[in-house]
Protein backbone atom coordinates (compact mmCIF):
# COMPACT_ATOMS: atom_id res chain seq x y z
CA UNK A 1 0.00 0.00 0.00
CA UNK A 2 0.56 3.91 -0.11
CA UNK A 3 3.10 5.72 1.69
CA UNK A 4 2.00 8.83 3.33
CA UNK A 5 4.17 10.67 1.20
CA UNK A 6 1.78 10.72 -1.70
CA UNK A 7 -2.28 11.83 -2.03
CA UNK A 8 -4.21 8.82 -2.95
CA UNK A 9 -6.69 9.54 -5.44
CA UNK A 10 -9.52 7.56 -6.14
CA UNK A 11 -10.18 6.85 -9.65
CA UNK A 12 -14.08 5.26 -11.13
CA UNK A 13 -14.72 3.67 -14.25
CA UNK A 14 -18.20 1.56 -15.50
CA UNK A 15 -16.41 0.28 -18.33
CA UNK A 16 -14.39 -3.38 -18.11
CA UNK A 17 -12.69 -3.00 -21.74
CA UNK A 18 -10.70 -0.58 -23.56
CA UNK A 19 -13.42 0.13 -26.06
CA UNK A 20 -14.10 4.14 -26.11
CA UNK A 21 -11.77 7.22 -26.30
CA UNK A 22 -12.85 7.47 -22.19
CA UNK A 23 -11.33 4.51 -21.22
CA UNK A 24 -8.13 5.72 -23.24
CA UNK A 25 -7.84 8.95 -21.65
CA UNK A 26 -8.11 7.90 -18.32
CA UNK A 27 -5.25 4.99 -18.55
CA UNK A 28 -3.18 7.93 -20.17
CA UNK A 29 -3.86 10.14 -17.33
CA UNK A 30 -2.71 7.70 -14.77
CA UNK A 31 0.16 6.50 -16.62
CA UNK A 32 1.80 9.94 -17.07
CA UNK A 33 0.47 11.15 -13.22
CA UNK A 34 3.10 11.91 -11.07
CA UNK A 35 3.80 9.12 -8.83
CA UNK A 36 6.05 11.02 -6.11
CA UNK A 37 2.96 13.32 -5.66
CA UNK A 38 -0.38 10.82 -6.53
CA UNK A 39 -0.71 7.64 -5.67
CA UNK A 40 -4.32 6.29 -8.56
CA UNK A 41 -6.44 3.49 -7.17
CA UNK A 42 -9.09 2.77 -9.42
CA UNK A 43 -12.31 1.51 -8.58
CA UNK A 44 -13.49 -1.01 -11.75
CA UNK A 45 -16.54 -3.27 -11.76
CA UNK A 46 -14.67 -6.35 -12.89
CA UNK A 47 -11.34 -7.92 -13.61
CA UNK A 48 -10.72 -7.35 -17.57
CA UNK A 49 -8.63 -5.31 -20.39
CA UNK A 50 -9.11 -1.99 -18.29
CA UNK A 51 -8.14 -3.48 -14.79
CA UNK A 52 -5.31 -4.87 -16.73
CA UNK A 53 -4.04 -1.99 -18.09
CA UNK A 54 -4.56 0.90 -15.31
CA UNK A 55 -2.13 -2.34 -13.34
CA UNK A 56 0.33 -1.61 -15.79
CA UNK A 57 0.12 2.19 -16.08
CA UNK A 58 0.81 1.94 -12.24
CA UNK A 59 -2.49 1.85 -10.31
CA UNK A 60 -3.82 -0.64 -7.41
CA UNK A 61 -6.93 -1.76 -8.42
CA UNK A 62 -10.61 -2.30 -6.09
CA UNK A 63 -13.39 -4.12 -8.00
CA UNK A 64 -16.33 -3.31 -6.99
CA UNK A 65 -19.89 -3.11 -9.01
CA UNK A 66 -22.02 -0.12 -8.25
CA UNK A 67 -25.02 -1.19 -9.53
CA UNK A 68 -28.03 1.31 -10.62
CA UNK A 69 -29.10 4.52 -9.60
CA UNK A 70 -32.42 3.53 -9.49
CA UNK A 71 -31.80 1.33 -7.14
CA UNK A 72 -30.56 3.79 -4.80
CA UNK A 73 -28.63 0.98 -2.74
CA UNK A 74 -27.29 2.28 0.28
CA UNK A 75 -24.50 -0.64 1.00
CA UNK A 76 -23.02 1.27 -2.22
CA UNK A 77 -22.38 4.31 -0.66
CA UNK A 78 -21.17 2.42 2.40
CA UNK A 79 -18.76 0.98 0.74
CA UNK A 80 -17.10 3.78 -0.97
CA UNK A 81 -17.14 5.61 2.53
CA UNK A 82 -15.36 2.49 3.74
CA UNK A 83 -12.69 2.66 0.86
CA UNK A 84 -12.08 6.01 1.46
CA UNK A 85 -11.28 5.61 4.56
CA UNK A 86 -9.35 2.52 4.46
CA UNK A 87 -7.35 3.94 1.80
CA UNK A 88 -6.83 7.28 3.26
CA UNK A 89 -8.21 8.76 0.22
CA UNK A 90 -7.34 12.68 -0.57
CA UNK A 91 -9.88 13.03 -3.44
CA UNK A 92 -12.49 11.03 -5.85
CA UNK A 93 -11.67 11.30 -9.72
CA UNK A 94 -14.68 9.90 -11.57
CA UNK A 95 -15.91 9.94 -14.83
CA UNK A 96 -19.72 8.73 -15.50
CA UNK A 97 -23.07 9.42 -13.88
CA UNK A 98 -23.74 6.50 -11.80
CA UNK A 99 -20.31 6.59 -9.98
CA UNK A 100 -20.37 10.25 -10.34
CA UNK A 101 -23.68 9.75 -7.79
CA UNK A 102 -22.56 7.00 -5.56
CA UNK A 103 -19.27 8.06 -5.15
CA UNK A 104 -20.67 11.97 -4.62
CA UNK A 105 -22.67 10.79 -1.77
CA UNK A 106 -19.81 9.32 -0.18
CA UNK A 107 -17.12 11.90 -0.31
CA UNK A 108 -19.95 13.97 0.67
CA UNK A 109 -20.10 12.17 3.92
CA UNK A 110 -16.42 11.28 4.34
CA UNK A 111 -15.54 15.34 3.41
CA UNK A 112 -12.96 14.66 0.71
CA UNK A 113 -13.30 16.76 -2.68
CA UNK A 114 -14.79 14.83 -5.68
CA UNK A 115 -13.83 15.98 -9.93
CA UNK A 116 -16.31 14.95 -12.04
CA UNK A 117 -14.54 14.32 -15.96
CA UNK A 118 -17.15 15.25 -18.45
CA UNK A 119 -16.36 13.08 -20.91
CA UNK A 120 -19.88 12.99 -22.72
CA UNK A 121 -21.76 15.22 -24.67
CA UNK A 122 -25.37 14.58 -24.14
CA UNK A 123 -26.49 14.10 -20.61
CA UNK A 124 -30.27 13.75 -18.45
CA UNK A 125 -31.86 16.91 -17.21
CA UNK A 126 -31.83 15.30 -13.23
CA UNK A 127 -29.05 14.35 -12.99
CA UNK A 128 -27.10 17.24 -14.60
CA UNK A 129 -28.62 19.24 -11.76
CA UNK A 130 -28.21 16.80 -8.89
CA UNK A 131 -24.86 15.25 -9.90
CA UNK A 132 -22.73 19.14 -9.77
CA UNK A 133 -24.01 19.82 -6.18
CA UNK A 134 -22.31 16.27 -5.26
CA UNK A 135 -18.42 17.69 -7.29
CA UNK A 136 -16.20 20.26 -5.94
CA UNK A 137 -15.33 20.81 -9.57
CA UNK A 138 -16.19 19.63 -13.01
CA UNK A 139 -13.30 19.26 -16.20
CA UNK A 140 -15.17 19.76 -19.11
CA UNK A 141 -13.52 17.97 -22.60
CA UNK A 142 -14.15 20.96 -24.50
CA UNK A 143 -15.79 24.17 -24.26
CA UNK A 144 -18.65 23.06 -26.38
CA UNK A 145 -19.90 20.94 -23.25
CA UNK A 146 -20.59 24.47 -21.28
CA UNK A 147 -24.44 24.13 -22.97
CA UNK A 148 -24.65 21.32 -20.96
CA UNK A 149 -24.72 22.71 -18.12
CA UNK A 150 -26.00 26.35 -18.37
CA UNK A 151 -26.38 28.36 -15.13
CA UNK A 152 -23.03 26.95 -13.76
CA UNK A 153 -20.77 28.86 -12.43
CA UNK A 154 -17.49 28.76 -15.47
CA UNK A 155 -14.72 28.58 -12.34
CA UNK A 156 -16.52 25.50 -11.10
CA UNK A 157 -16.44 23.62 -14.77
CA UNK A 158 -12.81 24.40 -16.30
CA UNK A 159 -12.07 23.09 -19.85
CA UNK A 160 -8.94 20.66 -19.68
CA UNK A 161 -8.92 18.84 -23.49
CA UNK A 162 -7.96 15.42 -24.19
CA UNK A 163 -4.14 14.96 -24.58
CA UNK A 164 -1.72 12.34 -26.73
CA UNK A 165 1.42 10.27 -25.43
CA UNK A 166 3.66 11.63 -28.17
CA UNK A 167 6.62 9.50 -27.47
CA UNK A 168 4.24 6.75 -27.71
CA UNK A 169 2.17 7.53 -30.73
CA UNK A 170 5.70 8.07 -32.66
CA UNK A 171 7.29 4.87 -31.65
CA UNK A 172 4.80 3.02 -34.35
CA UNK A 173 5.70 2.54 -37.34
CA UNK A 174 3.35 3.42 -40.78
CA UNK A 175 1.37 0.07 -41.32
CA UNK A 176 1.10 -1.96 -44.71
CA UNK A 177 -2.67 -1.74 -45.37
CA UNK A 178 -2.17 -0.72 -48.65
CA UNK A 179 -0.75 -4.51 -49.02
CA UNK A 180 -3.42 -5.88 -46.42
CA UNK A 181 -6.51 -4.64 -48.76
CA UNK A 182 -4.99 -4.27 -52.10
CA UNK A 183 -5.04 -1.04 -52.35
CA UNK A 184 -3.77 0.78 -55.42
CA UNK A 185 -0.88 2.94 -54.82
CA UNK A 186 -2.55 5.86 -56.45
CA UNK A 187 -5.92 5.55 -54.76
CA UNK A 188 -5.90 7.92 -51.75
CA UNK A 189 -7.15 6.55 -48.54
CA UNK A 190 -9.69 7.90 -46.33
CA UNK A 191 -9.82 6.82 -42.79
CA UNK A 192 -12.56 6.52 -40.68
CA UNK A 193 -12.15 5.24 -37.41
CA UNK A 194 -14.74 4.44 -34.40
CA UNK A 195 -17.22 2.15 -33.66
CA UNK A 196 -19.81 1.97 -36.21
CA UNK A 197 -22.73 3.31 -35.09
CA UNK A 198 -25.76 4.99 -35.72
CA UNK A 199 -24.58 8.42 -33.65
CA UNK A 200 -21.27 8.20 -35.56
CA UNK A 201 -22.76 9.17 -38.77
CA UNK A 202 -21.03 6.52 -41.17
CA UNK A 203 -23.67 6.33 -42.92
CA UNK A 204 -23.04 10.14 -44.67
CA UNK A 205 -19.87 9.10 -45.52
CA UNK A 206 -20.32 6.32 -47.21
CA UNK A 207 -22.99 8.06 -49.50
CA UNK A 208 -20.47 10.87 -50.02
CA UNK A 209 -18.29 8.23 -51.45
CA UNK A 210 -20.38 7.87 -54.21
CA UNK A 211 -19.48 11.18 -55.32
CA UNK A 212 -15.29 11.02 -54.06
CA UNK A 213 -12.60 10.21 -56.66
CA UNK A 214 -9.58 7.94 -56.43
CA UNK A 215 -10.49 6.79 -53.32
CA UNK A 216 -11.07 4.13 -50.99
CA UNK A 217 -13.00 4.21 -47.75
CA UNK A 218 -11.18 2.57 -44.60
CA UNK A 219 -13.58 1.88 -41.95
CA UNK A 220 -11.61 1.01 -38.28
CA UNK A 221 -14.00 -0.12 -35.28
CA UNK A 222 -15.92 -2.42 -33.24
CA UNK A 223 -19.58 -2.34 -34.87
CA UNK A 224 -22.85 -2.39 -33.83
CA UNK A 225 -24.25 -5.46 -36.11
CA UNK A 226 -27.54 -4.43 -37.11
CA UNK A 227 -26.31 -0.87 -38.04
CA UNK A 228 -23.53 -2.37 -39.88
CA UNK A 229 -25.63 -4.05 -41.98
CA UNK A 230 -27.21 -0.94 -42.71
CA UNK A 231 -24.22 0.04 -43.88
CA UNK A 232 -22.99 -2.79 -46.11
CA UNK A 233 -26.45 -2.58 -47.71
CA UNK A 234 -26.36 0.99 -48.51
CA UNK A 235 -22.89 0.33 -50.21
CA UNK A 236 -24.54 -2.40 -52.37
CA UNK A 237 -27.24 0.34 -53.52
CA UNK A 238 -25.15 3.02 -54.23
CA UNK A 239 -22.23 0.24 -56.35
CA UNK A 240 -19.34 1.27 -53.83
CA UNK A 241 -18.91 -1.57 -52.30
CA UNK A 242 -15.68 -2.16 -54.10
CA UNK A 243 -14.28 0.87 -52.23
CA UNK A 244 -15.64 0.23 -48.70
CA UNK A 245 -13.28 -0.90 -46.52
CA UNK A 246 -14.41 -2.66 -43.45
CA UNK A 247 -11.21 -3.06 -41.26
CA UNK A 248 -13.19 -4.19 -37.91
CA UNK A 249 -11.52 -3.29 -34.56
CA UNK A 250 -7.85 -2.75 -34.99
CA UNK A 251 -4.96 -1.91 -32.30
CA UNK A 252 -2.86 -0.68 -34.69
CA UNK A 253 -4.95 2.89 -35.37
CA UNK A 254 -1.27 4.83 -35.19
CA UNK A 255 -0.10 3.05 -37.61
CA UNK A 256 -3.48 3.08 -40.19
CA UNK A 257 -3.52 6.48 -39.56
CA UNK A 258 0.31 6.87 -40.42
CA UNK A 259 -0.36 5.14 -43.79
CA UNK A 260 -3.65 6.91 -44.89
CA UNK A 261 -3.81 10.48 -46.49
CA UNK A 262 -7.42 12.18 -44.55
CA UNK A 263 -9.30 11.09 -41.76
CA UNK A 264 -13.05 11.63 -41.90
CA UNK A 265 -15.66 12.43 -38.66
CA UNK A 266 -18.91 12.56 -39.59
CA UNK A 267 -20.15 12.06 -36.54
CA UNK A 268 -23.82 13.09 -35.20
CA UNK A 269 -22.77 14.02 -31.27
CA UNK A 270 -19.18 14.19 -29.49
CA UNK A 271 -17.72 15.61 -26.93
CA UNK A 272 -13.89 15.78 -27.81
CA UNK A 273 -12.89 13.13 -29.96
CA UNK A 274 -9.02 11.71 -29.40
CA UNK A 275 -9.08 10.15 -32.97
CA UNK A 276 -9.22 13.65 -34.16
CA UNK A 277 -6.02 14.52 -32.02
CA UNK A 278 -4.31 10.81 -33.40
CA UNK A 279 -4.71 11.94 -36.83
CA UNK A 280 -3.10 15.18 -36.15
CA UNK A 281 -0.37 13.41 -34.24
CA UNK A 282 0.27 11.63 -37.38
CA UNK A 283 0.40 14.82 -39.58
CA UNK A 284 -3.01 14.12 -41.43
CA UNK A 285 -5.83 16.51 -42.13
CA UNK A 286 -9.37 16.19 -40.96
CA UNK A 287 -12.90 16.48 -42.50
CA UNK A 288 -15.14 16.59 -39.15
CA UNK A 289 -18.33 17.69 -38.62
CA UNK A 290 -19.05 20.21 -36.31
CA UNK A 291 -19.82 19.00 -33.54
CA UNK A 292 -19.00 19.39 -29.78
CA UNK A 293 -15.51 19.78 -30.08
CA UNK A 294 -14.38 18.71 -33.58
CA UNK A 295 -14.13 22.91 -33.96
CA UNK A 296 -12.02 23.03 -31.12
CA UNK A 297 -9.47 20.89 -32.06
CA UNK A 298 -9.88 21.36 -36.33
CA UNK A 299 -8.88 24.53 -37.57
CA UNK A 300 -10.77 25.09 -40.58
CA UNK A 301 -9.30 25.66 -43.92
CA UNK A 302 -5.55 25.22 -41.37
CA UNK A 303 -5.76 21.81 -40.07
CA UNK A 304 -8.72 20.57 -42.13
CA UNK A 305 -12.02 21.26 -42.77
CA UNK A 306 -15.63 21.51 -40.64
CA UNK A 307 -18.69 20.56 -42.29
CA UNK A 308 -22.47 20.50 -41.23
CA UNK A 309 -23.97 17.55 -39.92
CA UNK A 310 -25.45 15.03 -42.19
CA UNK A 311 -23.88 17.41 -45.39
CA UNK A 312 -22.92 14.69 -47.38
CA UNK A 313 -22.31 17.27 -50.52
CA UNK A 314 -19.79 18.75 -48.21
CA UNK A 315 -17.97 15.95 -46.85
CA UNK A 316 -17.92 14.75 -50.74
CA UNK A 317 -16.47 18.37 -52.05
CA UNK A 318 -13.62 18.97 -49.26
CA UNK A 319 -12.25 15.30 -49.37
CA UNK A 320 -11.99 15.70 -52.77
CA UNK A 321 -10.28 19.25 -52.56
CA UNK A 322 -7.81 17.35 -49.95
CA UNK A 323 -7.26 14.28 -52.67
CA UNK A 324 -6.94 16.41 -55.60
CA UNK A 325 -4.26 18.82 -53.69
CA UNK A 326 -1.49 16.70 -52.02
CA UNK A 327 0.60 20.07 -51.21
CA UNK A 328 -2.50 21.33 -49.26
CA UNK A 329 -2.76 17.73 -47.59
CA UNK A 330 0.99 18.12 -46.46
CA UNK A 331 0.71 21.66 -45.16
CA UNK A 332 -2.68 20.97 -43.35
CA UNK A 333 -0.85 17.79 -42.18
CA UNK A 334 2.19 19.44 -40.70
CA UNK A 335 -0.15 22.32 -39.44
CA UNK A 336 -2.71 19.90 -37.36
CA UNK A 337 1.16 17.87 -35.82
CA UNK A 338 2.44 21.76 -34.80
CA UNK A 339 -1.23 22.63 -33.26
CA UNK A 340 -1.12 19.16 -31.34
CA UNK A 341 2.71 19.47 -29.96
CA UNK A 342 1.61 23.14 -28.54
CA UNK A 343 -1.96 22.28 -27.49
CA UNK A 344 -2.86 18.58 -26.66
CA UNK A 345 0.73 16.90 -25.59
CA UNK A 346 -0.36 14.58 -22.69
CA UNK A 347 2.05 15.41 -20.34
CA UNK A 348 0.86 19.41 -20.42
CA UNK A 349 -2.82 18.45 -19.87
CA UNK A 350 -1.90 15.96 -16.84
CA UNK A 351 -0.02 18.82 -15.58
CA UNK A 352 -3.08 21.02 -15.64
CA UNK A 353 -5.31 18.09 -13.75
CA UNK A 354 -2.74 17.82 -11.74
CA UNK A 355 -2.84 21.45 -10.11
CA UNK A 356 -6.42 20.86 -10.07
CA UNK A 357 -6.27 18.65 -8.02
CA UNK A 358 -3.98 20.66 -6.09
Amino acid sequence: MNTNKTDNILYTTSFSNMAGGGQWSLYYLIKHLDKDRFHPFVLCPEQGELAQKMRAAGAEIIIMKTGRIRSLNPFTVKKIASIIRDRNISLIHTDSTTETFYAGIAAKIMKVPLLWHIRARDGEWLLDKILPALSTKLILVADALKTRFKGLDTGKAPTIHNGIDLEEFDSYTASSIREEFNIDKDAAIVACVGRIEELKGQEYLVSAMKNINNAKLLLAGRADEIYLKKIKTLCKELDISDRVIFAGHRDDIPSILKSSDILALPTLTEAFSRVILEAMAASKPVVATDEGGNSEAVIDNETGYVVRTKDTAALAEKINRLIIDKEKRKHMGMAGRKRLEEKYDIKNIVRQIEQLYL
